[in-house]
């Protein structure tokens, strides 16, 4: 085996992205490390404490990681890294906290450890009693001494147990069928019976709302699922109705004025409302009535006041869903914590590859600014710089070049500042939607768009997840949130759908700016996931027009 991983002792690792054998070690490393950084030809991936609880949690062991690292290694593992992958993963599963008497909870734990803990002053606070037993709580402490502890570094496994629900009967309809990773991903909810709390990892368009439904079914009780969006609530609901034999009276949408159904959807945007009072009346009235399970869907994107309501719900199985764990806002200890550990994770290009998901091809689009815009870029400040970049009025052209090399198929034009949409849908001559769009406007754009009556729509953040566009062949991303990594995944899902033929996914760069930094960044996800970016020039998209570029026009592939 080719030595290619060179691995520094706090955990970082090169790796030459343009080895031939990069692919296998990338499967194997991404497991227990994370790719922060694109120096190509070198990827740099860190080796982090909650990397390693996460592989931990699924099953992984210290050997197995070290076995990885010696396969490929180009020198002997330092033996701090050796030091801290043991030391590490040997945490999970080392504190326990589990039910006490008259509504206690009581860590336990090597002896050594618990005295460390017991020092801690935020700890202290908590603390009804220690002895050789373990650190005693009220249980109304649940969350804060999860959450507090994972922060310092000591992640805790809960087995205090939950309350029960009512209960809820139902099943498929003839023909719903769950596919092998859905059903792998249902196993690991499912540990011996109990049903534990956690996060299934699963890509844009790969089932995660059947897998979601699977375990509220596998738990029989009922259910609350908190989605991102009003649309994506009304495709659960949808889904709910479609594929099992609950009725209109089993799962509905939230309304204040109307009972709770037994299967409550609704999204985080109207939990976490205040009223004129200030208080979330909503939350308090959710967390009051006994639920068996909550799904928190797209949980990278769950909402830090949130956070409040994923406390109050340690009672309560969770189970978050999402196509990548990624949140930039540095939160995944808070959903490690308070939701759960990662119970299962499929590759996108495995799911690719098996004919579950859709090809997609990326291309990244390098575009020039014009003179005059480039003056202004240069004496601009690093936020303008920002702005401008995204803005380069240069990027219309491109896009509607690339509008011509696919016509007839059907195309997103998805972007973050609104007023370049606006200029962009005016000139191409098809509808947009935003925030602000009617829902029932939105609707019937979204129905013309799967019907085929419409070829053409421009989104702006508000679909960048949860909005099911199964027919969408090309995704033309003009502009995006910095370096968002959870905002290129989610874009370019948009494609992932099965059954369709191979997508694209075009982002638009201004050439030479900050942008090109930001995109680097912003690919780190996908690219971790098998996924690379080829590089066209934006005078050879436009000279081409219909995709048949001059046989001149150089291609590159970028070191991925």
């Amino acid at each position: 085996m080719a030595s290619m991983v060179y691995m520094q002792g706090d955990g970082t690792l090169l790796i030459p992205s343009h080895h031939p054998t990069y692919g296998e070690v990338q499967a194997e490393v991404g497991v227990f490390a994370d790719l922060v950084q694109r120096l190509d030809p070198m990827h740099v991936y860190q080796i982090r404490p909650i990397s390693l609880w996460q592989a931990a949690a699924t099953g992984i062991t210290p050997r197995q990681v070290l076995s990885s690292l010696r396969k490929y290694a180009a020198h002997p593992i330092p033996f701090p890294l050796q030091k801290m992958i043991v030391d590490e993963m040997s945490k999970w599963g080392r504190l326990i906290l589990q039910a006490g008497a008259r509504g206690r909870i009581v860590l336990r734990g090597p002896a050594k450890d618990l005295r460390a803990i017991a020092a801690l002053p935020e700890i202290r606070a908590w603390t009804l009693e220690h002895s050789a037993d373990g650190i005693v709580f009220a249980e109304s402490s649940r969350a804060e001494v999860k959450r507090f502890l994972t922060s310092a570094g000591w992640p805790v496994q809960d087995q205090v147990g939950y309350a029960s629900a009512p209960p809820l009967q139902f099943d498929w309809v003839p023909g719903t069928t769950l596919r092998d990773y859905q059903c792998a991903a249902m196993d690991r909810l499912n540990q011996g019976g109990r049903y534990e709390s956690g996060v299934i990892v699963l890509p844009c368009g790969a089932g995660k709302t059947l897998v979601g439904i699977g375990a509220i079914r596998s738990v029989g009780q009922h259910a609350l699922v908190l989605t991102p969006t009003h649309t994506s609530a009304k495709q659960w609901r949808d889904e709910f109705l479609s594929r099992t034999t609950l009725t209109d009276a089993d799962v509905r949408l939230y309304d204040e004025r109307q009972p709770l159904a037994p299967v409550t959807i609704t999204t985080y945007q109207k939990v976490a409302a205040r009223n004129r009072t200030g208080s979330r009346q909503h939350l308090q009235r959710l967390t009051r009535h006994a639920f068996g399970l909550v799904i928190y869907d797209e949980v990278h994107m769950l909402p830090a006041p949130l956070f409040r309501l994923a406390a109050d719900l340690q009672g309560i199985r969770r189970l978050g869903l999402t196509a990548t764990l990624v949140r930039e806002d540095g939160a995944e200890t808070d959903v490690f914590s308070l939701i759960g550990s990662k119970l299962y994770e499929a590759s996108w290009k495995q799911l690719e590859r098996a004919g579950y998901l859709a090809a997609v091809r990326c291309v990244e689009i390098r575009v020039p600014m014009p003179e005059d815009w480039r003056e202004q870029y240069t004496v601009a400040n690093v936020r303008r710089q920002h702005r401008l970049a995204a803005l380069n009025p240069a990027k219309h052209s491109v896009v509607q070049a690339l509008l011509r090399r696919h016509a007839g198929e059907a195309c997103l034009i998805i972007g973050h500042y609104l007023e370049m949409l606006e200029d962009i849908a005016e000139d191409v001559g098809c509808p947009m939607i935003t925030g602000k769009t009617p829902q029932t406007e939105r609707d019937l754009w979204y129905a013309q768009f799967r019907e085929g009556r419409i070829r053409c729509l421009v989104l702006s953040r508000v679909a960048n997840m949860a909005v099911d566009l199964p027919n969408a062949a090309v995704a033309i991303q003009v502009s995006g949130l910095f370096g968002s990594r959870q905002e290129e995944a989610q874009r370019l899902g948009r494609l992932l759908r099965p059954g369709t033929k191979e997508g694209v996914f075009y982002s638009l760069v201004s050439d030479g700016t900050v942008e090109m930094r930001m995109a680097k960044h912003r690919q780190l996800y996908l690219v971790e996931q098998g996924y690379t970016y080829d590089l066209e020039d934006a005078e050879t998209v436009c000279i081409g027009g219909d995709g048949t570029a001059p046989k001149s026009a150089e291609v590159a592939r970028t070191a991925t």
